[in-house]
């Protein structure tokens, strides 16, 4: 079982890490995201205006939000999530922190692929991942990031929103066995506190 393998908890998010050079450059990301596609919460007009037409189903990712879960082994999760819209709108950039005592640090930066006409999602951690992910978009309600990688460790993300305010996410990566295994999860919600970026 890959937990085993690993020397933390949170360290299940980065398993490619402990994967070949060649794996990690062929895996993909983003959520923490993550990360998502049409019109994901109705208050966004600020974070919309400055949005590229392509990334506006991201746009309702910006700001800040807290999350907290469990893992699959039952122990709690908490961290904080910061979505900005970067680079001239063309961008989502995500950042994550696990809180104390896990470790989990992330930068996932979100596009849109014109050409191939889907999401893309990179993520580069604080254990010396690379991964990368694509998504075609909102299925109703949720959005996957799946690595599309050739060999190696295989994952995805599944943001499900609730309302304006408040969305789930979903790790799970495919075990030995070609199953889809759940690593975490985490229901964030937003920040009020925190104006949008």
């Amino acid at each position: 079982m890959i937990r085993q393998q690993l020397p933390c908890d949170t360290c299940l998010r980065s398993t490619s890490m402990h994967r070949s050079p060649r794996a990690q450059r062929g895996a993909t990301i983003a959520l923490a995201a993550l990360a998502g596609a049409a019109g994901l919460f109705a208050r966004t007009a600020p974070a919309q205006a400055d949005t590229a037409p392509t990334l506006a189903p991201l746009a309702g990712f910006v700001g800040h939000w807290h999350c907290e879960g469990r893992f699959a082994n039952g122990k709690p999760i908490r961290s904080s999530e910061n979505f900005t819209i970067e680079l001239g709108g063309q961008w989502l950039h995500m950042r994550h922190a696990d809180e104390p005592p896990n470790r989990y640090l992330a930068d996932s930066w979100w596009g849109y692929d014109k050409v191939a006409k889907h999401f893309t999602a990179t993520v580069f951690d604080n254990f010396g991942g690379d991964r990368r992910y694509t998504s075609i978009g909102w299925a109703r309600d949720t959005l996957t990031l799946e690595n599309v990688a050739t060999s190696g460790y295989l994952d995805r993300f599944a943001f499900q929103r609730h309302g304006d305010d408040a969305y789930r996410v979903t790790y799970t990566y495919r075990n030995r066995s070609g199953a889809w295994q759940l690593g975490d999860e985490q229901s964030c919600m937003r920040d009020a506190q925190m104006p949008r970026s």
